[in-house]
């Protein structure tokens, strides 16, 4: 997507965190289940969408993966100097009554981080190694155990081996 004539904003940084997620999700699978929850805006169809469950509060993007004993992660997007609404408070401390993991965003650094953090199988080895470890031919060469004893791509082939607990 061109952010050429985009004013940077709440939006274009959750565009930016989605390209990103698309980008690594080959090699981090948990991304294809990142999506946006569209309660923000003004819409001619509003009455319509509230009947059909619309709710103010609901953070933004979910990530509907069970890890580190959350059983998902919401994060919430802001930028510049807003602020959390007395309904996205609500929301998210009930969330986090539920077992779910929240947080609030001011960029799509942040909210990479936070996703980074929240899918590492282990505190040993930060995702950032799988985007970053060698691709041959479409297909990660991973980290030796030398390296990074906790790697998912170490004998995984694309991270589908679950061997380090979560």
């Amino acid at each position: 997507m061109n952010f050429a004539n985009m004013k940077r904003g709440e939006t274009t940084e959750q565009i930016r965190l989605f390209d990103w997620a698309r980008l690594h999700e080959r090699f981090i699978p948990e991304l294809k289940l990142l999506h946006h929850i569209p309660n923000e805006g003004i819409r001619t169809n509003g009455p319509v969408l509230k009947a059909a469950g619309l709710k103010a509060g609901v953070p933004d993007v979910c990530l509907p993966v069970a890890r580190r004993g959350f059983n998902g992660l919401y994060i919430e997007m802001k930028y510049g100097k807003n602020k959390l609404t007395k309904e996205q408070e609500e929301i998210m401390s009930q969330l986090v009554e539920q077992g779910y993991k929240v947080s609030v965003c001011y960029s799509f650094e942040d909210a990479r981080e936070v996703i980074r953090h929240y899918l590492a199988k282990s505190d040993e080895f930060d995702l950032v190694n799988c985007e970053e470890a060698i691709k041959v031919w479409d297909e990660c060469e991973g980290y030796s155990k030398e390296q990074y004893p906790c790697s998912p791509c170490n004998e995984c082939g694309i991270y589908k081996n679950r061997r380090c607990e979560q």
